[in-house]
């Protein structure tokens, strides 16, 4: 059969603006990725306790674990470690390969965007079908508020690239019936559900694009309900662990979201009526008139768009509203107002982060509200045509005007994405504090020690996911509060011991370090670049070390089982006046691994005033450094110096007090029975020294 020439040529053409689009995609991806990729080793600058968290689980992760759900940081979606994991089996472990992860999600979504445009567009006439999936791309490539979000190496990131592979493949299936688009569909449905917490009403989106697609049919066929059921089916299939584990831990899996939301039964139906509707106009300013104000994040105040697509954004919305009766234009309208729900109802983040899910339809919207308004210069033009002896001045100056508009838009939105994120956001004096890049430093310090050595780091917590990643998950490393407290090396230590000590104006520990140890090495850390001081200082004892403790006043002999010793004590002095403080240090030696973590008491009592036992004048109860170092924390052999504050009562009279001192289990309230000089006191209690009020 011979093909009509018409025929030949149409392929021909369809083939070449495939190939044309297709290399316009490259060339706008290139863009993107060099958007993300520039400077990502140096910006941003340090990892929070968010980001590096992902560092953590992704090197559980190569230890062998296999989360379906992390627990830690108050439950979050495993996939975004999953990647970081991958990507560290070609880098290094730390910063750089959660930011690459980021990257390589933001330049994906990139092409996603496209094929999203372009199935939502195909029944549209050529000029949107062409030019619409194109300019989404461009969009998205220097867009200001995805370059953020692609570079700050947080699962969020995922959104917008589930989505638009969700509402591409959705879209196919809906307008071919291509029962492999629909099961694409569904996997990617039920794998988006390991992202993050805001893709939990993506089955909502996907049911509505089912419905408004039944209702312009005015039908629904036995195949439109195989489809369904092979989407959904394939969805609850890859949701299965998730959902399992959800069901079997419904606290865990939901606390993220119960910390975040701003619903709350305890408060009264109006109030919250109004917080809600407060946080509901945020988010909406967010888009196009003020954005976040968290520094960390962008520059504070700036919206999520800038004036030229902010100004595409309303006229595409207006556009979609004036066609919703399409299904394509509904869509977009209950996906841009679905995917905003959770930065209205949400609190406690980036309400631009909260709303990112909505980033595909905003970009979509943006290319309509530019692609149409051409369009409607074309056919002005060619009205003026018909009554005019020189229509093509009308029509080239019209639609080149607008076309320059247009370009000249893009270009400045490119440019200022690149100033305002490199250059005005990116050289922000105080970005690395924001990002907490002294945990980071202290991380790093510890990651270059010897993996034998004791390393004590005061006040940070070892516990901080940035000091893990940097530290390279030191097995000796633990922490104390030099404001408080001093933990001292047994001196049958056999390996060096590290002091990694920020200074800070109410950090002691490093004073008392250099008069008990005078052989200690002390080195400065690396400066700050705002104001210029150092980020820690070490303080390193060589084995078998033997602190010098000074002036104190010893025991005969206080012993809590075989587990805490009381070494001594000291006061400031022993004569006060009503409503003063008395200044308590105590010196702890751990016998042996303590297995519980008991709370510290010290009770000043009135000996002439029974009810004084039962209801002390002044009383402190905490574990151990104000609950920095419990007592499940000491190793055999170590000296814990902690000071204790006993503020006295204005009305206490004048006389004599007793100082009472002992150690109980909570919540069972069990005193520590205590072996003394004079025996055994199965109450628990030492008698420290008698307190003098004036």
């Amino acid at each position: 059969m011979r093909i009509p020439k018409t025929t030949k040529l149409a392929r021909l053409k369809n083939k070449l603006v495939r190939t044309y689009d297709s290399w316009l995609l490259l060339a706008v991806t290139i863009l993107g990725a060099f958007f993300r990729l520039l400077r990502l080793d140096r910006l941003p600058p340090a990892a929070d306790w968010d980001i590096a968290q992902y560092g953590v689980d992704a090197l559980q992760i190569l230890d062998g674990a296999r989360p379906i759900f992390l627990t830690s940081n108050f439950g979050r979606e495993v996939l975004f470690s999953y990647l970081v994991a991958i990507i560290y089996q070609f880098s290094d472990p730390g910063l750089y390969g959660i930011l690459l992860s980021s990257a390589i999600i933001g330049i994906l979504t990139i092409p996603a965007i496209f094929l999203a445009a372009q199935e939502l567009m195909a029944d549209e006439d050529s000029t949107l079908r062409t030019w619409v999936p194109l300019l989404a791309a461009l969009v998205t490539a220097v867009s200001y508020w995805h370059l953020n979000w692609s570079r700050v190496g947080l699962r969020v990131i995922w959104l917008p690239l589930f989505i638009s592979l969700i509402v591409s493949t959705l879209w196919r299936g809906l307008r071919t019936g291509s029962r492999l688009a629909f099961a694409a569909c569904g996997l990617l449905l039920g794998l988006s559900q390991y992202t993050y917490q805001a893709a939990r009403i993506l089955p909502i989106l996907v049911l509505f694009g089912f419905l408004i697609t039944a209702v312009a049919r005015r039908s629904t066929s036995r195949r439109m309900v195989g489809d369904f059921l092979i989407t959904f089916g394939l969805a609850l299939l890859v949701f299965a662990p998730l959902g399992l584990f959800a069901w079997r831990n419904p606290e865990t899996f939901n606390d993220r979201v119960r910390q975040a939301i701003l619903i709350n039964g305890s408060v009264n139906t109006q109030e919250q009526a109004s917080i809600l509707i407060a946080q509901a106009r945020e988010a909406l300013r967010m888009f196009v008139i003020e954005g976040d104000h968290e520094p960390k994040f962008t520059i504070p105040g700036r919206p999520s768009l800038n004036p030229f697509l902010a100004i595409s954004f309303l006229g595409g919305i207006l556009i979609a509203l004036w066609r919703w009766k399409r299904p394509v234009y509904l869509f977009l309208l209950f996906y841009l107002l679905l995917m905003t729900l959770p930065a209205m109802v949400a609190s406690q983040a980036a309400t631009a982060k909260r709303a990112l899910g909505t980033f595909p339809a905003v970009t979509i919207l943006v290319s309509i509200g530019l692609i149409v308004p051409w369009q409607c210069l074309q056919r002005y033009a060619g009205r003026v045509r018909t009554g005019s002896l020189a229509p093509s001045r009308w029509r080239v100056a019209l639609v080149t005007a607008y076309g320059f508009f247009v370009a000249v838009g893009l270009v400045w939105t490119a440019i200022s994405t690149y100033r305002n994120y490199f250059l005005v956001w990116g050289a922000d004096q105080a970005l690395p504090a924001h990002f907490q890049d002294n945990h980071n430093e202290v991380g790093r310090q510890i990651g270059r020690l010897s993996r034998d050595e004791i390393v004590f780091v005061s006040p940070f917590s070892v516990a901080h996911p940035a000091i893990q990643l940097f530290g390279n998950q030191h097995p000796n490393m633990r922490s104390y509060d030099g404001h408080f407290c001093l933990i001292l090396p047994s001196k049958d230590s056999l390996t060096t011991t590290t002091y990694i000590i920020v200074p800070g104006p109410q950090e002691k520990s490093l004073e008392r370090l250099q008069q008990m140890f005078p052989m200690g090495h002390l080195r400065q850390g690396p400066l700050r670049p705002v104001p210029g001081d150092p980020y820690y200082s070490t303080f390193r004892l060589p084995a078998r070390t033997v602190p010098d403790l000074g002036n104190i006043d010893a025991v005969d002999y206080n012993q809590w089982g075989d587990e805490i010793e009381l070494l001594g004590y000291k006061f400031d002095r022993r004569s006060y006046q009503a409503g003063e403080v008395i200044n308590l240090t105590v010196y702890y030696q751990a016998l042996r691994d303590v297995d519980k973590n008991y709370t510290a008491f010290f009770h000043l009592i009135d000996n002439s005033d029974p009810e004084s036992a039962i209801m002390p004048v002044s009383q402190v109860d905490s574990e151990p450094c104000r609950g920095a170092l419990s007592t499940s924390n000491w190793h055999p052999g170590e000296i814990i110096i902690d000071t204790v504050a006993l503020q006295i009562g204005e009305n206490a009279p004048a006389g004599d007090y007793q100082l009472i001192t002992g150690f109980y289990s909570w919540p069972e309230l069990s005193r520590l029975p205590v072996e003394t000089s004079k025996g055994v006191n199965s109450e628990g209690l030492v008698e420290l020294a008698t307190i003098h009020v004036d």
